[in-house]
C-alpha cells in the first residue's frame, strides 16, 4: 500500500532587514513594543504573530507560515513608524512542518532495522536523523510527527515520503 502523508506548515520564522533599521525607542512609542534586554517584542494581532526588533534595528518573525503574509505584516509594521518599504530585504528561516502518515509505527522494528532512528524517551516518540534532507523527523507511534531543522517545505515533505517508503518496506508501519 503506497504512503500519502498530509503535511501543515505550522510556523516559520523571517528576519527582515529594512533599509533604515528600526529604532527602539520608536517600536515602543509608536508600535507599542516592549523592552526584553537587547531586543523589542511587538505583539501583532491581525495576523496574530510577534516581532523581535533586534539590537541592529532588523525584524523576526514568528508565528507565521507564509512568507507573503510576513512581509505584509512587516510592510504595515514599517509604515506604522514611518520607516521606508524600499529596501526591505528578507531570509527565511527553519519552519516546522507537522505530518501524519495515516498509520501506526511499530517503534520497536523502526528502531531495529535502522541506525538513523532512534527512540527518545523523554518524549515518547523516534528521533529520525533525515541527513539525506538536513532535517530532524520526530515521529510518534500513531504516525503523526513534525519536521524539524528544515527551511525548506518541499524537502520536509521530500524527508517524510522517504522515511514513510522505509518504514514501509521494513513492515514498521501498521
Amino acid at each position: 500500500m503506497s504512503i500519502t502523508p498530509k503535511f501543515m506548515i505550522e510556523t516559520q520564522n523571517f528576519r527582515f532587514t529594512p533599509a533604515v533599521p528600526v529604532n527602539h525607542d520608536d517600536a515602543i512609542s509608536l508600535a507599542s513594543g516592549t523592552r526584553a534586554g537587547d531586543y523589542v517584542v511587538v505583539s501583532h494581532e491581525e495576523p496574530r504573530a510577534t516581532y523581535v526588533i533586534e539590537p541592529e534595528g532588523s525584524i523576526l518573525v514568528h508565528g507565521l507560515s507564509r512568507a507573503e503574509v510576513a512581509e505584509l505584516a512587516v510592510q504595515e509594521l514599517l509604515l506604522t513608524m514611518g520607516l521606508p518599504l524600499e529596501g526591505l530585504s528578507m531570509e527565511s528561516g527553519e519552519l516546522i512542518v507537522s505530518f501524519s502518515m495515516g498509520r501506526n509505527v511499530s517503534f520497536d522494528i523502526a528502531e531495529r532495522r535502522f541506525a538513523d532512528i532512534m527512540y527518545d524517551s523523554r518524549i515518547d516518540a523516534l528521533r529520525i536523523n533525515a541527513s539525506l534532507h538536513n532535517a530532524t523527523i520526530i515521529l510518534y507511534d500513531n504516525g503523526k510527527g513534525v519536521v524539524l531543522d528544515q527551511s525548506s517545505r518541499k524537502v520536509s515533505e521530500m524527508a517524510v515520503r522517504h522515511w514513510a517508503e522505509k518504514l514501509d518496506s521494513e513492515d514498521a508501519l501498521t
